[in-house]
């Protein structure tokens, strides 16, 4: 166990510490997340070069909470195996891989929380049932799938328009 009194410290220290629980050098690919408890709901922030605009999306599922109407809808998720409903604040350009990483094989549940206008969110659930032989996470998506694409197919028909 680490205790470190800043975030800095914390991921200098993880490289290290992970050498020594794993008894050396392992191969892996370290992803730090702030998790906070949101109004009811745990949303999950990656803390990597676009953190900045996952807290702006954390800044609108924040709003929409705030909201009975809008609350009541997203807290009305399936929870995951420690009964908390997990949002995750990503961006168009992440891809199903970099979600699917983040869950656990067994039992988990998340949703994605997404930007689809200045003032809006779209969300999309995603659960682990790989305990039941069930559907492995995204297993409907190309692992490099972009969640824009994903977002392009629940659009509806692209009209195309000339002047």
């Amino acid at each position: 166990m680490a205790a470190e009194t800043t975030a800095e410290e914390m991921r200098a220290a993880l490289p290290d510490l992970i050498a020594w629980y794993f008894d050396g050098d392992p191969d892996v690919n370290l992803r730090i997340h702030l998790e906070l408890e949101v109004r009811g709901v745990i949303v999950r922030i990656a803390q990597d070069a676009d953190a900045w605009e996952r807290q702006l999306v954390a800044e609108r599922l924040g709003a929409a909470l705030g909201m009975d109407s809008q609350a009541e809808q997203l807290r009305a998720v399936r929870a995951n195996a420690a009964g908390e409903v997990v949002y995750v604040c990503a961006l168009p350009s992440d891809q199903i891989s970099w979600l699917t990483g983040q869950m656990d094989d067994e039992d988990d549940a998340v949703v994605v929380a997404l930007p689809a206008t200045e003032s809006e969110l779209w969300t999309l659930q995603f659960d682990a049932l790989r305990r039941r032989g069930e559907k492995a996470p995204g297993a409907g998506y190309r692992p490099e799938a972009t969640f824009d694409e994903i977002m392009a197919t629940f659009a509806g028909p692209r009209l195309q328009l000339s002047a």
